[in-house]
């Protein structure tokens, strides 16, 4: 995830990452089971302090078979996994959310997270999340969706 520039630094976002579709298909995702979720990592050393995340739905999340669901969450490893955006709906048969920000219980109401030790931002694509039409990650067919996060660093 690299680092904004001060011109790109809008609202106090410091770091970026966007996830396309395409990134469920690569050799590096490999075969995902239907039903599967797949996790995007983000080191976060210690004395990391997430005041901020949120995200924009460039192109709501489609794919080639019978999926009607996926939800997205971004939170923290060894703690709450939707702590800083709850699960959101981000396919096109689910009526997809545009934006969403600091809707999990680690940032809402103004609140913070600090990483006393080093850990990971964990961001998980949970396909049939509603458990009615199994499908792959790997089937994905159109989507894109730019995570923005407020980081700083105590060091």
């Amino acid at each position: 995830m690299p680092k904004l520039t001060i011109n790109e630094n809008n609202r106090g976002f410091t770091d970026e990452l966007k996830v396309t579709f395409a990134d469920f298909l690569s050799a590096q995702a490999g075969t995902i089971a239907d039903d599967t979720a797949k996790t995007f990592t983000y080191a976060a050393p210690a004395g990391t302090v997430v005041t901020k995340a949120g995200f924009k739905l460039v192109t709501a999340f489609n794919d080639s078979g019978g999926g009607d669901d996926l939800g997205v969450t971004v939170g923290v490893s060894g703690g709450d996994v939707d702590g800083f955006v709850a699960t959101t709906a981000i396919h096109t048969d689910d009526s997809p959310v545009t934006y969403a920000y600091n809707s999990g219980a680690l940032l809402d109401n103004e609140d913070q997270h600090i990483f006393q030790s080093a850990g990971d931002i964990l961001i998980t694509f949970t396909p049939n999340v509603d458990a009615d039409t199994s499908y792959s990650l790997n089937e994905l067919t159109a989507g894109e969706i730019v995570f923005k996060f407020e980081l700083t660093d105590l060091n």
